[in-house]
């Protein structure tokens, strides 16, 4: 393998990296910015988001955020794995766990908004 080809497959990587991460900060940029796709990175993010929008919202989001980050790396490591780990999730592509956040984006934004209604109310 030359150097050409590995430097694609890294810079897809952080071309689907930087994808999503747009989306979350678009949604959590403002109280709660996903600084990278790293574990450590995600796990920070959660403690940060959960405070604004609750767990039972933002678990959702972290677990496809650890899911499309191994999914990046195994891009970037042109392996042809396919995770079905514990069988939590099933996704045959990169575009279904686009829709499954986004799902999960509009979860939270619903529950952001029914919390600012109920403290408006306050």
């Amino acid at each position: 393998m030359d150097g050409r080809t590995r430097r694609t497959r890294f810079e897809k990587r952080v071309d689907l990296e930087r994808e999503f991460l747009t989306h979350i900060n678009e949604a959590f940029g403002e109280v709660a910015p996903l600084a990278g796709m790293t574990a450590a990175a995600i796990d920070a993010w959660q403690t940060r988001a959960s405070s604004c929008v609750g767990h039972e919202v933002v678990e959702p989001i972290r677990d496809l955020l650890f899911e499309i980050s191994i999914r990046a790396e195994l891009i970037a490591d042109h392996s042809r794995d396919v995770f079905h780990r514990d069988g939590k999730w099933g996704p045959e592509s990169i575009d279904d766990l686009r829709a499954l956040l986004a799902k999960a984006l509009e979860r939270a934004s619903a529950a952001e908004a029914r919390r600012r209604g109920l403290v408006a109310r306050a």
